[in-house]
């Protein structure tokens, strides 16, 4: 990429508010953005998104689905042979979750074994492996940055107290994908962040204690941009605060 070519930024999970708000973000800052989510036409955000900046691919991708990501590789490669910026948003649910099986995997109670598998795969699996299928481009990238946007839940150190078994098991379980992907990704020079949003608002009348969503997706692009290369592998706030492991 030379002085005059926008940066190349993907992200993923961009039908979610802090998925769209990280687009946004990164359009503002003038980059070449590919969104991608299960079905984009569902986000008419996005649409409005590139009608007000231009700059801006929407790819139908769920990195949860092996087949979605093998049908979006040719087109990535139609578009562009790199990419400088790589943001793995939160996930979306999968297509047949429903907010009781995702609460039922939260309690000891009613948790199964299925379901905290299914979890695992598609919040801490996934994301590994759309790295490694999207390394090519990376490698290709100037001075190429990852940022994975994950939740404070995924600290041991800070769980005081039982319940949200599927999210902590797979924030954590993905903290350590990333934390020993962060260093086989240093030897090509690329830069990877964990990044915790905080609790953001995902309105404008959200409540005052809430960050603003567009102050955390900002900040953790900032945080990804800045982060030294030998501190590969950090898990910051959007503020750059340490997060505790």
């Amino acid at each position: 990429m030379n002085a005059v070519s926008p940066r190349r930024t993907l992200v993923t999970g961009a039908s979610r508010p802090l998925g769209v708000e990280l687009v946004r973000q990164s359009l503002i800052r003038g980059d070449k953005v590919y969104a991608c989510c299960r079905n984009p036409a569902r986000v008419p955000i996005l649409a409005d998104l590139r009608a007000e900046f231009g700059g801006l691919e929407l790819l139908p991708l769920d990195p949860a689905d092996a087949s979605s990501v093998a049908d979006v590789v040719p087109v990535l490669e139609s578009l562009t042979d790199s990419l400088d910026m790589l943001i793995i948003g939160s996930a979306e649910p999968g297509p047949h979750e429903t907010l009781a099986s995702a609460e039922r995997d939260e309690h000891l109670q009613s948790l199964t074994g299925s379901g905290l598998t299914e979890h695992l795969r598609r919040h801490a699996v996934a994301p590994l492996l759309l790295v490694r299928t999207l390394l090519p481009w990376l490698m290709k990238g100037d001075k190429a940055r990852v940022l994975v946007v994950n939740t404070w839940l995924g600290s041991l150190s800070g769980k005081s107290q039982g319940g949200d078994y599927a999210t902590c098991a797979s924030a954590a379980a993905l903290n350590m994908y990333m934390r020993t992907l962060a260093h086989d990704l240093a030897d090509e020079g690329i830069t990877l962040l964990l990044g915790n949003p905080g609790n953001y608002a995902t309105t404008p009348d959200g409540p005052v204690f809430k960050v603003p969503i567009e102050d955390a997706a900002l900040g953790l692009i900032m945080q990804a941009e800045r982060l030294p290369r030998e501190r590969t592998g950090a898990f910051l706030d959007w503020t750059g605060a340490e997060r505790a492991w």
